[in-house]
């Protein structure tokens, strides 16, 4: 399938590893143009060489939850051209994981999660109003269903699911579709699931994952890709599941 955004520039937070840069790639084999964004310049700039037509993306190295990092991203990204698509990947619990953590604490994890995208959305989502098209793509959880996790990551996740269903209302009428994919358990070097045992494991997928496997950051990149796409233009505030049937 065609998803013509063959030239396009697209964002991508979070980038370097993982499921950020499992998008990225997929964005670049469908022929976008990709800024990559991370803060670790050696990883983004190996990922760009290990992309089709290496020249044609850019690596932009900052913190986003900087004082500086979001001014400097859009002083970057505005020399680059018209951004056409957003994949907001950054997100986790920022370091806070008891319930009952301080209001702050609370209030980092949910500028992490959402504030962070949001304030994106702010600057590049009135460009693509007035072209009328864009593609909006935020990385939300599984947790928004099973209500498992840390608390202040749970609700900062859930408050995105409502905060995409609301913003889409606003701007599909003008063709910038706001999305968000919902991965579940998804394998990642030093994370939560690589460290189960066989016999956790095992358990895990006969009570909760029918698929009896591990996802990867390869199965979630293409749903987003095709969220970023000219095809996705009547999925305005969907919000997509890639969990092997977890929810």
């Amino acid at each position: 399938m065609n998803l013509q955004i063959e030239g396009r520039l697209a964002l991508v937070t979070g980038a370097s590893r993982g499921i950020g840069r499992a998008i990225a790639v997929e964005l670049a084999r469908e022929g976008a143009r990709v800024a990559l964004v991370a803060r670790s310049a050696d990883q983004l700039e190996a990922l760009r060489n290990s992309l089709p037509r290496p020249e044609d993306h850019h690596c932009i190295a900052l913190d986003l939850s900087s004082t500086e990092g979001i001014p400097r991203l859009s002083e970057r990204l505005g020399a680059l051209g018209d951004l056409d698509i957003m994949v907001h990947n950054l997100g986790g619990s920022a370091g806070a994981f008891p319930a009952l953590a301080p209001s702050n604490e609370w209030r980092d994890v949910w500028q992490f999660n959402v504030g962070i995208g949001h304030e994106l959305n702010r600057i590049f989502m009135p460009p693509m109003v007035q072209r009328r098209w864009g593609r909006i793509v935020h990385v939300s959880t599984l947790s928004t269903k099973t209500y498992k996790g840390n608390a202040p990551y749970l609700a900062a996740k859930c408050a995105l699911v409502g905060y995409v269903k609301a913003m889409s209302r606003d701007v599909s009428k003008d063709n910038v579709i706001i999305t968000a994919v919902s991965p579940g358990a998804i394998y990642s070097e030093g994370r939560y699931f690589s460290k189960l045992s066989p016999e956790a494991l095992e358990d895990y997928f006969q009570n909760h994952l029918p698929s009896r496997r591990l996802g990867r950051a390869q199965d979630v990149a293409p749903a987003v890709a095709f969220l970023c796409s000219e095809q996705a233009s009547f999925m305005a505030g969907a919000i997509v599941d890639v969990d092997g049937g977890g929810s």
